[in-house]
């Protein structure tokens, strides 16, 4: 709403100085365009092209050209009425005055008068209000389709080119001398600063951090480029508050050079964003490379800005300064400003266009990515779930098992319980219940014999002390059960040798704590065995001899033995391709004979038994020790059972035959 506002006051301003020339239309003058200053002189604004031999320059940097008089007549009155009584080639004497570099000469020149038609007036002022027309029509279109606060700015540079082109109407004189106007001195002439100004906020906004994403109105790039402006702006008000004018020749030098100057800042400006995004120097950018589409619209949009500069500086503002009149032909330039709009307009629509469609594909190419990263995030997720069900079915699988085995492992241990009640403490107790209803019956028949009732308390005394021997046989019996009960659970959960150690080294010292034997274990031969031994029947069997062996033997060293000293060592041997495993225990207690013990009444019977069934064998060699021998006997079982190869641990295998053959 504000640019239609702005645009509709241009519009009207510019209107009213085309209908101040129009109405010069059709009268005499001298076939140049002047304007008075504000300090009161004449000075040459441009020339028509029909006039010819007429060598006077407009003002530049480094000269000024001052008409004095006209047919001796003072300026600007002397142009007024000399242009009033002349008829079309009535020749007319003027003087000039041109001061460069601190000199000044006068010349005299005389030309014929010639009338201002309509078609002077279209070509050096009426082709600049449809050029102005179309800057200001095409900045209002870029401005409303905008997407972006960049779009806006896009639109907001039209503007200057605009106020030039349209306010250009207030610059120059016909016939009627007019003082210079606020129009010329507070809209016109700053409009160059204007132009420069615009040239660095653009640079600025097609840095590439601008154009990678939509950016917000900003202080530090939208408002430092207008500051100069700003100072001329107050000095302009402030001279006029002052003097009631504003010295057109220092106001027009300072917009006209910060025109420039904004031009070249801009164009080091573009030079630097190129380097910036050329494609090789991707590697030196922390945020990382270009996106392709933005540096094709910094390519673009930069020789679009060349031609505006070479339009607008080249052709157009340097030329004024240093000769005064445009590079090429008014009428030519005119047409140029008029058609370039246009083509620039093209230009941004289409690249707007292609940053659309850019923008389109990326969100396409992101949406696939996201697609695709769900895609891989449920192929993930199924094949998770089915890791999870494998390892499910596994879990399973071995919960199975893991029962299997403490079913079969109750069922055994229960018939190990069974039959060792039944063999022992069942059987002491049994005699504990004879020997005492035995003394009760004998008692009784005693007392019923005494006339007075008394009976011998030594059988009763003898009676006891064996009722005490058996009960401690069955109180150690009762503890060796303990163990059995405990062997499957812990032999299954520490394994195999990590169990024997244990009970070697704290379980059969808490069972009997008045005991002082020392008991050595060498264990390391066991590490042949697989850690899967006991997943088969072959390797339960095995196990379960070993385990049985030496916790009975032990058993017997801490009960009958009277030793001090017991050894536990393990043998492995692979000689002719036949591995096997020994067992020794090794004690130096008193010993017994083994042939006047019955095998059935014997603990190590049943370990026998267990040697037997997993292939193996068991030796036992002892000899008793009188009360005169003071020599240590003691007893060696020797438990030796074959190894497949498919409960071996293939490496600990080879290391122990190897440690073996190193030490023989």
């Amino acid at each position: 709403m504000g640019y239609l506002l702005i645009g509709l006051i241009l519009l009207a301003i510019g209107s009213l100085g085309h209908l101040r020339l129009l109405n010069e239309v059709g009268k005499s003058f001298g076939g140049f365009y002047w304007a008075v200053d504000t300090d009161g002189r004449v000075v040459i604004v441009s020339t028509a092209p029909e006039l010819t031999n007429f060598n006077v320059r407009p003002d530049t940097l480094t000269s000024s050209t001052r008409l004095v008089s006209v047919n001796e007549v003072p300026a600007p009155q002397g142009l007024t009425q000399a242009y009033a009584h002349a008829r079309p080639g009535t020749l007319i004497t003027y003087i000039f005055t041109t001061t460069s570099n601190s000199q000044t000469q006068t010349s005299t020149i005389s030309s014929p008068a010639m009338t201002f038609t309509l078609m002077m007036w279209w070509q050096n002022y009426g082709l600049s209000l449809v050029a102005g027309f179309i800057w200001l029509l095409i900045g209002g279109i870029l401005l409303f389709r905008a997407s972006d606060w960049n779009g806006a700015v896009e639109g907001i540079t039209m503007i200057p080119p605009a106020m030039l082109l349209l306010l250009y109407s207030h610059w120059g004189n016909i016939q009627v001398a007019y003082a210079p106007s606020l129009v010329f001195q507070l809209l016109w002439v700053p409009a160059f600063a204007l132009m420069g100004a615009c040239f660095i906020h653009m640079s600025l906004t097609y840095r590439p951090t601008s154009l990678h994403h939509s950016r917000m109105p900003s202080l530090n790039i939208d408002l430092p480029p207008y500051l100069p402006l700003i100072a001329l702006l107050a000095y302009e008000w402030s001279s006029l508050l002052l003097t009631g004018r504003v010295p057109t020749r220092v106001n027009l030098t300072a917009s006209l050079g910060y025109a420039v100057f904004g031009g070249l800042v801009s164009l080091l400006i573009g030079l630097s964003t190129l380097i910036y995004v050329l494609p090789g120097r991707d590697g030196h950018r922390q945020e990382g490379p270009i996106p392709t589409r933005v540096r094709h619209r910094i390519f673009d949009l930069f020789m679009l800005w060349l031609g505006a500069v070479g339009l607008g500086a080249c052709l157009g503002v340097v030329p004024i300064l240093f000769t005064g009149h445009t590079l090429i032909p008014l009428t030519t330039f005119y047409i140029l400003a008029a058609i370039y709009p246009l083509v620039l307009f093209y230009a941004i629509r289409s690249l707007r266009l292609l940053d659309r469609l850019h923008l389109t594909l990326e969100q396409r190419e992101m949406a696939l990515q996201e697609l695709q990263k769900t895609s891989t995030e449920r192929e993930q997720a199924l094949y998770e779930q089915q890791k999870a069900a494998r390892e499910l079915r596994q879990s399973n699988r071995e919960l199975e098992q893991a029962t299997s085995l403490l079913l079969h492992a109750d069922a055994h241990l229960r018939s190990l319980l069974s039959q060792r009640i039944h063999d022992q403490p069942k059987q002491h107790a049994l005699r504990i219940r004879s020997l005492l209803g035995h003394w009760h019956h004998k008692l009784s028949v005693e007392a019923d014999r005494s006339p007075d009732g008394r009976v011998d308390v030594r059988p009763v005394v003898e009676a006891l002390t064996r009722v005490r021997k058996i009960s401690e046989e069955l109180e150690s019996d009762l503890r060796g059960l303990q163990l059995l009960v405990e062997d499957a659970y812990q032999r299954r959960s520490l394994g195999l040798r990590l169990h024997l150690e244990k009970l070697v080294r704290e379980d059969l010292p808490a069972l009997h704590p008045e005991s002082h034997v020392r008991v050595q274990a060498d264990l390391w031969a066991l590490d042949v065995l697989t850690l899967d031994l006991e997943k088969t029947p072959e390797g339960e069997s095995i196990a379960e001899a070993i385990s049985y062996t030496i916790t009975q033997a032990l058993l017997n060293v801490y009960n009958h033995a009277g030793a001090k000293y017991a050894r536990v060592f393990t043998e492995y041997n692979s000689k002719n391709a036949n591995a096997k495993l020994e067992v020794t225990i090794q004690d130096n207690g008193r010993g017994f004979d083994p042939a006047a013990v019955p095998q059935t009444r014997t603990s190590l019977f049943k370990a026998r038994l267990k040697a037997r069934e997993a292939g193996g064998f068991l030796t036992v060699d002892s000899v008793p020790r009188t009360q005169d021998d003071a020599s240590e006997h003691g007893t060696v079982v020797r438990l030796t059972l074959p190894l497949p190869a498919s409960l071996l641990h293939q490496e600990a295998a080879l290391n122990a035959t190897r440690a073996r053959e190193k030490s023989e």
